[in-house]
């Protein structure tokens, strides 16, 4: 059983849900819980979190690293989007303030997160 964690301006917001039951909606509130959690902010495990920001513009990685750390946090932390055959690509774009990043997680090969950092 997974928290019920959508905002009240979600689209897809439900008011009277307390848990989500749906296996590919567990899978979703993991996969966005592994990508905005920063490292160190959850107590206890201080690897947890893919820690997004930092990873594409502190860090300067290539797209093979940035996708490499954020498969290696679902392998940890999401056993269910293994399960689902949860797979990561990521492209950067050229902006002009600073550059893009595109990431995108496919589940089952029909279900996409797509995170868009700029």
């Amino acid at each position: 059983m997974e928290f019920y964690i959508r905002a009240a301006g979600d689209p897809n917001f439900d008011p009277y849900k307390i848990h989500s039951e749906s296996e590919i909606a567990m899978v979703l509130t993991q996969l966005e819980t592994i990508l905005f959690t920063r490292k160190g902010e959850v107590m206890g495990d201080p690897n947890f979190g893919a820690d997004l920001e930092d990873l594409i513009y502190m860090l300067n990685y290539n797209e093979g690293q940035v996708r490499s750390s954020i498969e290696e946090q679902i392998d940890l932390y999401s056993p269910l989007a293994k399960k689902h055959g949860a797979s990561v690509s990521v492209s950067f774009y050229r902006g002009t303030v600073r550059d893009i990043a595109q990431i995108d997680i496919t589940i089952d090969s029909k279900y996409q997160v797509g995170v868009y950092i700029n």
